[in-house]
């Protein structure tokens, strides 16, 4: 289902709060007879049915809850490790610009270069597609860091800074990538749809005087129960659709670089 994360954030929310009202009436209609051979004729039996309802709607609210909430904290730990990641891009670059020249100017300019082609790169991450152009360009300042040999005691603990910082950009940059299409467990996103499912599914034995009340309460239920659903889709996948981690960190650490040559 990650194809809904392409489409906008409304038009993402409409789908799914449409399509899950609407197999719920249809279900509620399918099941009319069925439920009448259960619970005899209507009006009746309500005051069991209520307390069923209210217990499974506490204990789903519960439960979807909890799991909203790790859906955000995942998305919150995620745009933190981005924002580091930008973060040593912006030490990394402090350090190479007291390299000696030739080497201080190319580090710098190939890792603005970097900065660049991650920026533009993102919405292909957003798909889930890894951009190649910053990799190449990665190694391009690698491979310049690495041939720099200092020549006193004050470059080489500069280098050496330089080398802890480096590796720490390349650590957060794998797990950003690896982690592009991270979400919840298929076992807790079984436990939101099916708990939905069966919520709504119990109002099915409410015994109403007037049909149509019972089409009305069906559709705010499912509607309630689809907006929760909508809500932990949004942010379940970090790197994916409107609302997901975007390159503000690294626009901002790059608009520093080129405006003044090094960070403040």
């Amino acid at each position: 289902m990650l194809w809904l994360y392409d489409l906008p954030t409304w038009l993402m929310g409409l789908m799914i709060v449409v399509t899950f009202t609407a197999l719920s009436v249809a279900g509620l209609y399918a099941t009319r007879r069925f439920v009448v051979t259960i619970t005899g004729p209507r009006p009746g039996h309500n005051e069991g049915v209520d307390a069923y309802i209210a217990a499974a709607a506490v204990f789903y609210g519960i439960v979807a809850g909890l799991i909203a909430v790790a859906a955000w904290e995942q998305y919150s730990n995620y745009d933190d490790k981005v924002t580091q990641e930008a973060g040593t891009i912006a030490v990394l670059y402090r350090d190479v610009a007291t390299y000696p020249e030739p080497y201080g100017t190319r580090l710098k300019q190939e890792l603005r270069a970097y900065t660049r082609a991650v920026i533009d790169g993102w919405p292909l991450l957003q798909h889930g597609v890894v951009p190649p152009k910053p990799a190449a360009l990665l190694n391009t300042f690698q491979g310049t860091f690495y041939s720099f040999d200092p020549k006193n005691e004050r470059e080489r603990i500069i280098h050496t800074a330089a080398i802890e910082e480096f590796e720490r950009m390349i650590e957060l940059r794998r797990l950003r990538l690896h982690d592009k299409d991270a979400g919840l467990p298929e076992a807790l996103w079984a436990v939101v749809i099916i708990g939905g499912i069966l919520t709504v599914f119990l109002t099915y034995f409410l015994a109403l005087e007037r049909f149509r009340v019972h089409v009305a309460m069906t559709i705010v239920s499912s509607i309630l129960v689809s907006l929760l659903i909508f809500m932990i889709a949004a942010v379940d996948h970090p790197f994916r659709g409107g609302v997901s981690i975007g390159p503000d960190s690294f626009q901002l650490v790059y608009e520093q670089l080129e405006s003044q040559g090094t960070v403040k």
